[in-house]
């Protein structure tokens, strides 16, 4: 057997037993804290090295996978690619692997449970966000995936790790809650541009067509892209590569944003509703909302109030 595959192997039986709660003989950690409500650092670093494994097993699947439509649509009543089936499969397969109680909520399939035992985690997946990017031959798309705990708001401020996977690159982007974003070494920081006039701004456009105010504030931005992925064009907010990045469809659902808003928020950005306040608790993955997120507060509310300046 290859080299790389007694790693992966001998990487996955130490998350198994970090995650199911026993004792491992070489953990990495941080030592966890025994309040009420903390987070257990330890666990985390384990999920991160876990979704590390995710991304290249659905990187892997994508690559034999073919283009064209399944024949079937999902919740939220969207075509399907054979893809995005092979890509779920994928990465159900490699979490019943991991032989720890899950629960994974995916937009390819129904709620499942995974393993025997109380989940002590819930999993929010899209396999293939921005599936008619990758349909098309387009670079923008990845695996999102956020780690809540049982029982947790469906909200970015219940997730603990996340990953935004790039599906045309090697190294995701990760986040742990209170303790940063990264891609590889590279701790993620956002750019921190304050003003309209300074950003390039990411509009989703698919369905829309824009509002008075938000042409407005296209035209005053310094650069205006769009991307038809949500988790890649948040996880650019992160990284700095752009200032922002807009929805106003009200139809961004969770499985598209809750992880890589963490990794924003991780890198210093912020991320809201269209009135400027935090987003509402998802009742469900069907259920879609408007967002705007940015590379600092000063920005957030100048996009807040020309938006709604426009409307009046």
């Amino acid at each position: 057997m290859a080299t790389g595959d007694n790693s992966d192997r001998s990487v996955k039986r130490a998350l198994q037993n970090k995650l199911s709660g026993q004792q491992v003989l070489r953990p990495r950690r941080i030592t966890p804290t025994a309040a009420s409500g903390a987070v257990d650092r330890s666990v985390e670093l384990c999920w991160t090295d876990s979704l590390r494994l995710l991304h290249r097993a659905v990187r892997t699947a994508l690559l034999t996978s073919r283009r064209e439509p399944a024949g079937q649509v999902n919740a939220k009543g969207d075509d399907v690619k054979v893809f995005d089936l092979a890509a779920n499969d994928a990465a159900v397969t490699f979490l019943k692997g991991l032989s720890v109680p899950l629960i994974v909520d995916s937009e390819e399939a129904e709620r499942l449970k995974i393993g025997s035992g109380t989940p002590r985690h819930r999993l929010i997946l899209d396999p293939v966000d921005g599936s008619d990017n990758w349909a098309s031959g387009l670079p923008l798309s990845a695996l999102s995936c956020a780690v809540l705990p049982i029982g947790a708001p469906t909200h970015i401020d219940s997730v603990e790790t996340a990953i935004v996977g790039p599906l045309d690159e090697e190294t995701p982007f990760l986040a742990r809650k209170q303790a940063g974003a990264w891609q590889g070494d590279r701790r993620l920081e956002t750019s921190q541009t304050e003003s309209v006039e300074a950003a390039v701004i990411s509009c989703e456009l698919n369905h829309c067509s824009p509002s008075r105010a938000l042409a407005r504030l296209m035209a005053s931005a310094r650069g205006i892209r769009s991307y038809g992925c949500a988790s890649r064009a948040l996880a650019l907010v992160a990284s700095g590569a752009i200032d922002a990045h807009i929805d106003l469809r009200n139809r961004l659902t969770p499985e598209s944003y809750l992880a890589a808003g963490r990794l924003v928020i991780e890198a210093g950005g912020c991320v809201v509703g269209l009135d400027g306040a935090r987003l509402p608790v998802a009742r469900g993955l069907t259920d879609g909302l408007s967002l705007i997120a940015a590379a600092s507060r000063p920005l957030c509310l100048e996009i807040v109030e020309r938006l709604r300046d426009g409307a009046t």
